[in-house]
């Protein structure tokens, strides 16, 4: 065979090998489904979408638990009102008996208004005189009990539009929550002090009974010493005659 007949052959049956090399390559590439392809693509658009909400809620969650779960400090608010001469002015009740009946001395408040009205002390010893000398440290003693009371509420009342404040101010249900219950502990103090106030009243007018009936005493036993005086300077006239 001729070389260049030979060369010929040879470079058709690499040309064809090479196009028959080419078919099976494109034979060999994947096919795209678009259709498919796009309904993934909706398919995770829609599942980012689906986990933003998710953490969306679960931001809004966080937040109303720490709404309900925020400690409140309650003692904090209107710091002012954290004072037992505010929240329980009234003196201790075993010692009313002797505040109320003038055997204890007037101090504080109630020397105050033992000063104002006090005019004369008698000294003689006498029961009449000792029992008037109580009644004055007694009057002055309710009157002290009674204006320290009122100071007390005073007090308090100017502290309440701190609470108030506090309130406006809350940023939680938590904080709400424990403010109001604040303010109904306020109210309950409050409450109390005017039972203590309507108790002393009860005490005070008792009291002015008592010295009336001391009174009354008083004069029925002046009038039967003299009558037994009487009796007997009578009875010392007659031996004598």
């Amino acid at each position: 065979m001729k070389p260049a007949l030979f060369a010929a052959l040879m470079l058709s049956a690499g040309v064809m090998l090479d196009l028959g090399t080419a078919q099976r390559a494109v034979a060999q590439m994947a096919v795209i489904d678009s259709a498919n392809l796009g309904q993934n693509i909706q398919t995770a658009a829609q599942s980012i979408i689906a986990v933003e909400q998710l953490k969306a809620q679960l931001s809004q969650l966080e937040q109303t638990y720490q709404m309900f779960t925020n400690p409140t400090n309650i003692l904090g608010m209107a710091a002012g009102m954290e004072n037992q001469s505010i929240e329980n002015p009234m003196p201790v009740a075993n010692a009313m008996a002797g505040l109320v009946s003038g055997t204890t001395s007037p101090s504080g408040a109630a020397a105050g208004y033992y000063d104002q009205s006090h005019v004369y002390s008698p000294t003689d010893g006498s029961t009449a005189s000792a029992q008037l000398n109580a009644n004055g440290d007694s009057i002055a003693n309710i009157e002290g009990i009674a204006a320290t009371n009122l100071t007390a509420i005073q007090q308090r009342m100017q502290e309440l539009p701190n609470l108030e404040s506090d309130l406006n101010a809350a940023s939680s249900i938590t904080q709400v929550d424990a403010i109001n219950g604040r303010i109904a502990a306020e109210s309950q103090f409050v409450q109390a002090q005017q039972a203590q106030a309507q108790n002393l009243q009860v005490l005070a007018s008792e009291q002015v009974q008592s010295q009336q009936q001391q009174e009354k005493e008083q004069f029925v036993q002046d009038m039967t010493n003299a009558s037994s005086d009487y009796s007997q300077a009578a009875a010392a006239d007659s031996a004598g005659q």
